[in-house]
């Protein structure tokens, strides 16, 4: 093979890699590989149609990220959120989010609530035909709509980072105490607190909404 063959192949192996990266994300927050459980690089090569290489290249990166934890001699395994981890990025979260919602009330405009709007109702759509993965992936796009809303990239980008930590691990979700249900309510009230200028409302939401896991675990 070629020099240029090999960077060419080289290339393509990466791109690959990058997108299983992104599928096995997508499928440990949409409930398709829960916490605990084990990634076997056969059977990922056969789900997704990518040879071992590129499962094991994935696999690698994901572990390096934290999302994942290598077992030696058992292979790869999701990894479960400590409680502490989970109340340290909560509060970090409430931080900025709390904090970006005057921004929001003042800046938003029909054209940036489009997206918002359209986001909320695809969770929902997704919730009623129980889609795990198109739940996850409509709740991150929820709320990178909301984050726009304050017209600032720093503040947006900061807090996509914080909620996009919670793809590293594992922990328990929307299936319990009616997380899904709860999940739409909310949903829609931030919308109708944008709506009628209630920032004490939309505050109070976000605040619910992000600290809602808290109720569904006893440790």
């Amino acid at each position: 093979m070629s020099r240029a063959a090999e960077r060419q192949e080289a290339v393509r192996q990466d791109k690959d890699q990058s997108w299983l990266q992104e599928q096995l994300r997508i499928g440990m927050g949409g409930g398709r590989f829960p916490a605990d459980s084990w990634l076997r690089q056969d059977a990922l090569a056969e789900l997704y149609g990518v040879s071992r290489f590129v499962v094991r290249g994935a696999l690698e990166r994901l572990s390096e990220a934290g999302a994942i934890e290598h077992v030696p001699h058992r292979g790869y395994r999701v990894r479960r959120w400590s409680h502490q981890e989970r109340l340290e990025l909560t509060e970090a979260r409430l931080v900025v989010e709390l904090a970006m919602a005057p921004l929001m009330m003042a800046r938003r405009t029909e054209a940036l609530m489009a997206p918002v709007r359209q986001a909320c109702a695809q969770f929902e759509h997704a919730a009623v035909e129980g889609d795990g993965e198109a739940m996850f992936l409509n709740n991150h796009a929820f709320h990178r709509a909301l984050a726009v809303l304050a017209g600032n990239r720093p503040l947006a980008d900061q807090v996509n980072w914080l909620r996009e930590q919670g793809m590293r691990g594992a922990g328990p979700g929307w299936p319990k105490a009616g997380g899904v249900e709860r999940s739409i309510r909310e949903h829609y009230a931030m919308v109708e607190a944008l709506d009628t200028g209630d920032i004490l409302g939309l505050q109070g939401t976000v605040q619910r909404h992000l600290t809602a896991w808290q109720e569904r675990v006893t440790d």
